[in-house]
């Protein structure tokens, strides 16, 4: 817990630093976004693991107060009580510590909204600009999940693959529309089989079935999860793009834009990166 404090209050030193620097030039904006994406991907993790925690607990709970329902009255099942409290507490203990390491991330530099914005190259501040009050619609783009889940459809068919079964059920429920099953049994794989070979697309395809909720804010962790996980893989450049709708759906300009940047900076000449391009325009022009 200590090192990864330390990991994340240098992140975050270095993107207050680029701020403070009025990041000049390019390189500057460049460095300053991948902080930010570097210290996203962070404390996303940070909040899986405190959801994890706080399953454990309820689980725990769960336990407790069957055993409490069934009688505790005995030496062995007030000895199992008391085990399982102590287990919850420590596992509440966690979850504090980790709520209390995660920073805020600093906006980027001559965003909407910010307070005292540097024009580059001239070390002029400008007035702050406030956020519209109704931004429009994002761009529509279609998702390519779809044709994607027919294509892992097709190449699992008869796979032995860990966790094959799982996965292949997952895509069923959500070729079906039946989104929060697909999410289940895509973490069952997860949590099951880490080590599965179908592991990046599960994660991919889960994050898609929490957008198609609505669920913009769990999907966007899941995206930025196998970005970082996956920074090369087969769905790295479509978790970036759908990641960057998702925060737009969300009015979440800043956090678009610098996701929308890290597309186009590691994937470029995707057709994903030209999806990228369609929502920059849009979000400069709004």
């Amino acid at each position: 817990m200590r090192i990864r404090s330390l990991i994340l209050g240098t992140a975050l030193t270095l993107a207050l630093g680029a701020l403070s620097g009025c990041a000049a030039n390019s390189n500057d904006l460049q460095q300053l976004n991948q902080n930010q994406f570097v210290l996203r991907g962070m404390i996303a993790s940070d909040r899986q693991q405190i959801d994890s925690l706080q399953q454990q607990v309820r689980s725990l709970q769960g336990e407790i107060a069957q055993i409490q329902h069934n009688g505790a009255s005995t030496g062995a099942g007030k000895g199992q009580v008391a085990a399982l409290d102590k287990r919850v507490s420590k596992l509440e203990s966690q979850v504090g510590a980790l709520q209390a390491a995660i920073p805020t991330i600093p906006p980027a530099p001559g965003a909407p909204g910010t307070t005292g914005a540097t024009t580059p190259g001239t070390g002029t501040a400008t007035a702050a600009v406030p956020p519209p009050s109704a931004a429009p619609a994002p761009a529509e783009i279609q998702p390519t999940w779809p044709s994607e889940l027919e294509q892992e459809l097709a190449a699992t068919k008869g796979s032995r693959a860990a966790g094959a079964t799982l996965f292949r059920e997952g895509l069923s429920d959500m070729k079906s529309g039946h989104y929060p099953a697909a999410v289940v049994k895509f973490a069952r794989l997860q949590r099951n089989y880490p080590k599965s070979p179908l592991t990046e697309a599960s994660d991919y395809f889960a994050a898609n079935a929490l957008y198609e909720e609505g669920n913009y804010d769990r999907a966007i962790l899941q995206f930025n999860d196998l970005v970082m996980r996956f920074p090369k893989g087969k769905y790295t450049s479509q978790s970036l793009l759908r990641e960057a709708q998702a925060f737009m759906k969300l009015n979440d300009r800043i956090d678009a834009r610098l996701t929308l940047q890290k597309l186009l900076s590691d994937h470029p000449g995707t057709p994903q990166a030209t999806a990228a391009n369609t929502l920059m325009k849009q979000l400069t022009a709004d």
